[in-house]
C-alpha cells in the first residue's frame, strides 16, 4: 500500500448518513498509512430535484451532517461536511457557493497541513474546485454514468463537469467494463477496476450461523435484498414474484427514498425491515436463501456495477439478477432474468438446483476481489501515475 501521502477525497455519499460506498471502504484502508480528508457531497440542487419522495429526509440528513463540520472517526481519517447553498445553475449563487467552498476547504486543508495532496474525485461537483489545489495527481473514480443521474434535471451541468474531470485527471478508474469502454475514447490513462468486498466480514457471518432477530418470525425460504429502495427497483417484477411464489418470503432491508412500494408492502409474504446498520447486514445476508439484484434496465443501471454482488458472493449465496453486463460475466453461477416472467422461475431454479460447488466458486471469486487486494492494485496504479507525471514534468523543464 502507498504510504505517507495526503489524500483529499470528494466522496459520492454522505459518510455519516449512509451505509459505506466503495469509496468509503477504500479511504478507510488508505487512512491506515496516509492522511485522508473525506469531503462529504456538496452538490444538492433543490431546484432540479426530479423526485420529491423522501426529500425532507434527505434535507434533515444533510443538515445533521453539516452540523458535524469536521470530525475524525478513525486514526488518519478526517470527514468534512462543508456549508453550501443547495441550488445550482444561477450565476450569483454558483459564485457564492464557490467562494464559500473554497474558503472552507482551504481553511480545513491548512489546519490539517495538507498542502500537497492526491485528489480522489467521485463527486462531479468537485470539477469546479480542481484549480484550488496543488495536487500531486488527480484520480477520477468513475463509479456511475453520472450524466444520466436520475436525481437532477440539469444534465448540461453534469456533462460539463464530467468532461472537465476527464480532461484534467491523470487517471480514470472505472468500476464497470461499459464505463471503461465509454471512457477509453479519451485515449489516456483509463483503467478498469471493479468494486471490492469486505470478504472476511461476510464470510465469517455466513459461517457462524447466527440468526438475526429481524428474521425471527419470517419463514423460509427467504429471498432477500438490502440497499436503498427507489423507483429504480423493478416493482412490477417484484410484485409478480411475490404473487407467483406465495410460499417464499421476500425480505427488503433499506431506506425507501422514492418510489411507491405500498402495493408490494401489502403482500402477505413481503417484509420490509427498514434501514439497518452496516455491521448487521452480513448476518442478514447470511440468512437469505437467494439474493436479488432487481432494477429497471435504464442507462443508469446498464453502466453500473452493483457493490453488493461480491458481498452476496462472499456469503456463498445464490443470486438472481437482471442482465447487467458486470453480472452476466458470472452467468454460470448467477441466474439472469431479463423479464418479469423469468424472475420467479430463476428464483425457483436457484432454490432447487444450487450446489456446494457453485457456492464455493462464488466464494472464491469474492475472495479475489477483497478490498485489501484492490487497495494493492490501486496503490500500484497511483505509484505508476506519480512516476508518469514526474517524467512529464521533467521533460517540460
Amino acid at each position: 500500500m502507498i504510504e505517507g501521502f495526503n489524500i483529499v477525497c470528494f466522496g459520492p455519499s454522505d459518510w455519516w448518513g449512509m451505509n459505506p460506498s466503495c469509496t468509503t471502504h477504500i479511504m478507510r484502508r488508505l487512512a491506515k498509512r496516509n492522511k485522508v480528508l473525506y469531503i462529504n457531497p456538496f452538490s444538492s440542487d433543490l431546484l432540479a430535484v426530479t423526485t420529491s419522495n423522501g426529500l425532507m429526509r434527505r434535507i434533515v440528513r444533510k443538515l445533521k451532517s453539516i452540523s458535524k463540520f469536521i470530525r475524525q472517526p478513525e486514526e488518519g481519517l478526517y470527514v468534512f461536511s462543508p456549508v453550501f447553498l443547495p441550488i445550482q445553475g444561477k450565476q450569483f449563487i454558483d459564485a457564492t457557493n464557490d467562494f464559500l467552498l473554497k474558503l472552507q476547504i482551504k481553511i480545513v486543508c491548512t489546519f490539517l497541513r495538507m498542502s500537497k495532496s492526491i485528489l480522489w474525485v467521485e463527486n462531479l461537483r468537485a470539477a469546479d474546485t480542481l484549480g484550488w489545489f496543488d495536487a500531486i495527481i488527480t484520480i477520477y473514480h468513475v463509479s456511475d454514468l453520472f450524466e444520466e443521474c436520475p436525481y437532477t434535471g440539469r444534465k448540461e451541468i453534469l456533462h460539463r463537469r464530467e468532461q472537465t474531470l476527464r480532461d484534467k485527471s491523470d487517471v480514470l478508474v472505472c468500476v464497470s467494463k461499459k464505463l471503461y469502454e465509454l471512457n477509453m475514447v479519451r485515449g489516456c490513462n483509463v483503467l478498469y477496476l471493479p468494486h471490492g468486498v469486505d470478504f472476511e466480514l461476510f464470510q465469517q457471518a455466513a459461517s457462524n450461523g447466527r440468526w438475526p432477530e429481524e428474521l425471527a418470525d419470517i419463514k423460509r425460504p427467504i429471498v432477500g435484498y438490502y440497499g436503498t429502495l427507489t423507483h429504480h427497483n423493478d416493482l412490477e417484477s417484484l410484485l409478480w414474484c411475490a404473487e407467483k411464489l406465495p410460499d417464499v418470503s421476500f425480505v427488503f432491508a433499506g431506506e425507501t427514498t422514492d418510489g411507491d412500494f405500498s402495493e408490494l408492502m401489502r403482500q402477505p409474504n413481503v417484509y420490509f425491515l427498514g434501514k439497518l446498520p452496516y455491521e448487521r447486514i452480513p448476518h442478514l445476508c447470511a440468512c437469505f436463501d437467494v439474493c436479488m439484484l432487481h432494477w429497471k434496465m435504464t442507462e443508469w443501471i446498464k453502466y453500473c456495477n452493483p457493490l453488493k454482488m461480491f458481498e452476496y458472493m462472499a456469503s456463498g449465496k445464490p443470486i438472481v439478477s437482471v442482465p447487467i453486463e458486470e453480472v452476466m460475466q458470472y452467468s454460470d453461477i448467477i441466474s439472469i432474468a431479463s423479464t418479469k416472467e423469468q424472475f420467479p422461475n430463476a428464483i425457483q431454479w436457484e432454490l432447487q438446483n444450487d450446489t456446494p460447488e457453485r457456492a464455493s466458486k462464488r466464494i472464491d471469486i469474492a475472495r479475489q476481489h477483497s478490498w485489501d487486494s484492490h487497495i494493492e492494485r490501486l496503490s500500484n496504479i497511483i505509484s505508476e501515475a506519480l512516476k508518469t507525471k514526474t517524467r512529464q514534468e521533467t521533460d517540460l523543464k
